[in-house]
């Protein structure tokens, strides 16, 4: 009976059971509730006014934007003042890069200049170092197949470039870079251009006859074949076709392709520079001294680079382009 007693005395009631019937356990959720109304307090302490009003925002931010001082000015702050590297930079492939993507912010500048501040107030970047230009054309595996890029080293062995720190406006004009003699928007619409390296590693692949089934691309031979295969008889036949007539993509499907006859555009290779050794490619000390010495009348000095070595030095110009025929190896 005594047992029977002691037993029954022992347990008063069902027993507890889970992490809460640990003394230690109810502690902690006890500091941790603590601590989320102590976080909570300071939270409203220091939330700014009119934060919330109008969702996860600052109203007051507003008025304090509203009041800075812009640092950006825009493009067209530089016309007033830069009408000729305006309108060159307007029509060529960079007038979609502000001026001060470039030069940095203009407001000093520009204020500067209004109030008539000497010349060495106010100071833009002007003579860009390489790395400048190269932070957007350096050749990169992610950047787009399209869009111009160079491998410096590559560039200059290729273009007989002796001196390695040469800065790009040596032969490139930052305002113009493809000395274009019309607008970008009024170069000829022309369907997207595939190479097979943009899928194809191996530069052999050029070469390499389509597969059955192989998806239908673009290329200029498809339409030019008979241009291409004057073309690789000629000087230039290393080029890509694409180092001349460059393609400016406006959309998935299509671009601008360039015919540029600006003789500019092709000194950037054959003018006669200090950086540039003999030999490598054939150079000229300008332009104007070639066409006055070759020339035999006022008709001829009135002729581009193009007008005398194009068929020569280049490849025909007059044979009418090919249609594109389809099979189920792809565009042929």
């Amino acid at each position: 009976m005594a047992g029977e007693a002691q037993q029954s005395g022992g347990h008063s009631g069902p027993e507890k059971t889970g992490i809460l019937s640990f003394p230690y356990s109810r502690r902690f959720f006890l500091l941790f509730m603590l601590a989320i109304l102590a976080g909570l307090g300071v939270r409203q302490y220091l939330k700014p006014s009119g934060f919330g009003e109008i969702g996860f925002f600052r109203t007051a931010a507003l008025d304090e934007e509203a009041a800075r001082e812009p640092t950006l000015q825009g493009k067209g702050a530089c016309e007033v003042c830069h009408k000729a590297e305006f309108d060159a930079h307007e029509k060529d492939v960079h007038l979609t890069v502000q001026c001060e993507d470039c030069h940095g912010p203009a407001a000093e500048h520009v204020q500067a200049r209004t109030d008539g501040l000497a010349p060495d107030k106010g100071k833009m970047f002007r003579e860009l170092a390489q790395a400048n230009c190269l932070a957007c054309h350096r050749r990169l595996q992610a950047r787009p197949k399209l869009f111009p890029t160079i491998d410096a080293a590559e560039h200059f062995t290729r273009m007989g470039v002796t001196d390695s720190s040469v800065k790009c406006q040596g032969c490139h004009s930052p305002h113009e870079p493809l000395f274009l003699d019309r607008k970008v928007s009024q170069a000829r619409l022309h369907p997207l251009i595939h190479a097979c390296t943009d899928c194809h590693l191996d530069p052999a692949i050029r070469s390499k006859a389509l597969p059955d089934g192989h998806v239908v691309t673009f290329q200029c031979k498809d339409c030019h074949a008979d241009v291409l295969a004057d073309y690789k008889t000629k000087p230039h036949k290393d080029l890509e076709c694409s180092t001349c007539h460059v393609f400016h993509q406006d959309s998935e499907f299509s671009g601008r392709i360039f015919k540029n006859g600006n003789p500019k555009f092709c000194l950037m290779c054959h003018q006669q520079q200090p950086f540039r050794g003999k030999g490598s490619i054939p150079q000229l000390a300008s332009f104007e001294a070639h066409r006055n010495e070759m020339a035999s009348d006022d008709a001829d000095r009135q002729k581009r680079c193009v007008d005398c070595h194009a068929e020569e030095k280049i490849h025909t110009m007059h044979r009418p382009a090919k249609s594109v025929v389809v099979g189920e190896g792809g565009a042929r």
